[in-house]
């Protein structure tokens, strides 16, 4: 059903899958060895797919269910697209191919990212990797491949919490040095997304007073370094913050921390919290009378769903990766952000979500990687072909000959604040496209209507 929709708002490709139901179980997969010889064993004829020289097994993993779930919502989706894209197999080097991906459920927990990427690589015989989806899925995943010297290539995780967790040092003297040689990896920093809350922020509340809920988690603890997170950038732009420290995933009492805040007379409320955790926050805040002028997470406020739920959700504000705004065409399809949107929706029949993009960008990069190396077998071929990419993707150029850090390079963020919609719950409006002037900006930020 999603491949569906997706091929016809981009017309018909010759490469595909041969999983044209297009699943969502880490079971159902594109180019099945069964299907790789009931083409090789046909006769002639127009209907007859041509004969592939071997499967190409590509792994991915995901939290499609647990906290982290609404990053996973777009899977179902975008594999099921490429699946039925790849159907007929994929011109590689010259040579036909099978494309076989693999998917599996972290389950929103890192033990269980490592643990599926381990069978994935061991049990499976995955030749190439694919992670997305916050560093607690990235970071194990990427371990579990530099281990077994598999290829692995991962997005949506800022940079700085996904290199300093597989390895990386930042901060000391001389160039940082590379994490692993195995991955790559594309996203933005932290750097970015402090630069678009910062943008907002001047807006509603210049030099304001800023409460922070970061978790003890891998972002909360990048976001909130005295080094290369907020508290620096802050000070320097003339807010005072007001840091509670670090909690624990899945708290659900926060009057503590709203105590504080209230104390301290706190207008703007930033951090990147996931949903769960934030639905109870913001409730309480809603219960104990605290009404700041501007909240502005990460995590937590990226999905039309998740924000729908909570109380109050018109006037939130997060970062924005990719938008159905943007001037992007994927390189697989020819789709525009706006057909990928309209296909999700029409396939799904809902909003539209900021993986969608992203996910589909993940593999547009592989396939081109696998094209340029001529297939999977030679490993340093593959990752010398990841080295020298420079690819326009639907969520903006991925380009690792221009890299922040070893083998990572940035792709391009703005921000926005959710509005009521005629169509849906929410949605979101663009209100800062400094790092990406080409999405248009609706209006700035406003203050949350109570």
């Amino acid at each position: 059903m999603g491949g569906a929709a997706f091929l016809n708002a981009c017309g018909d490709d010759d490469s595909g899958s041969t999983d044209s139901a297009g699943g969502t179980s880490g079971d159902t997969t594109a180019g099945s060895t069964a299907d790789t010889t009931a083409a090789t064993d046909s006769g002639s004829g127009a209907s007859t797919p041509a004969a592939t020289a071997g499967t190409i097994k590509i792994g991915y993993v995901t939290p499609q269910t647990g906290a982290l779930a609404p990053f996973g919502e777009a899977d179902a989706f975008v594999l099921g697209a490429l699946r039925e894209q790849f159907a007929s197999g994929v011109d590689i080097g010259g040579t036909l191919y099978d494309i076989e991906i693999l998917d599996r459920d972290s389950e929103s927990n890192s033990n269980t990212a490592a643990t599926v990427a381990q069978e994935l690589i061991v049990q499976d015989g995955v030749q190439l990797m694919c992670v997305a989806q916050t560093p607690d899925t990235t970071v194990p995943v990427v371990q579990a491949c530099t281990n077994n010297e598999i290829p692995v290539l991962s997005n949506n995780a800022p940079w700085q919490p996904h290199y300093l967790g597989i390895g990386g040092v930042l901060g000391a003297e001389g160039e940082p040095p590379l994490a692993s040689k195995w991955n790559y990896h594309f996203f933005w920093g932290l750097e970015d997304v402090i630069q678009v809350f910062l943008s907002m922020w001047a807006d509603v509340a210049p030099g304001g007073v800023v409460g922070a809920m970061w978790p003890d988690d891998p972002d909360g603890n990048a976001w909130s370094d005295p080094n290369v997170g907020f508290p620096p950038a802050l000070e320097a732009a003339g807010h005072t913050l007001v840091d509670p420290g670090r909690f624990p995933l899945g708290t659900t009492d926060y009057t503590a921390q709203i105590s504080q805040f209230k104390d301290a007379n706190v207008e703007i409320v930033t951090g990147v919290m996931i949903p769960p955790d934030f639905g109870a926050f913001w409730a309480q805040c809603q219960q104990q009378g605290f009404q700041p002028t501007a909240v502005t997470l990460g995590k937590c406020l990226l999905f039309p769903g998740a924000v729908a739920s909570y109380p109050n959700p018109i006037g939130l504000s997060s970062e924005i990766w990719w938008s159905n705004l943007y001037p992007t065409t994927s390189s697989l399809t020819g789709q525009t952000s706006a057909e990928l949107a309209t296909a999700y929706e029409e396939s799904t029949g809902q909003q539209w979500t900021q993986p969608v993009g992203y996910v589909h960008s993940l593999f547009e990069v592989a396939i081109d990687a696998l094209q340029r190396a001529g297939g999977a077998e030679d490993k340093e071929a593959l990752l010398e072909a990841f080295a020298t990419t420079n690819l326009d993707t639907i969520a903006g150029t991925v380009d690792f000959m221009n890299s922040v850090v070893p083998q990572i390079t940035k792709t391009p963020l703005i921000g926005g604040q959710w509005v009521e919609s005629e169509e849906w719950d929410v949605e979101l409006s663009i209100a800062t496209n400094e790092e990406f002037p080409a999405v248009p900006v609706a209006g700035p930020l406003v203050p949350i209507a109570y």
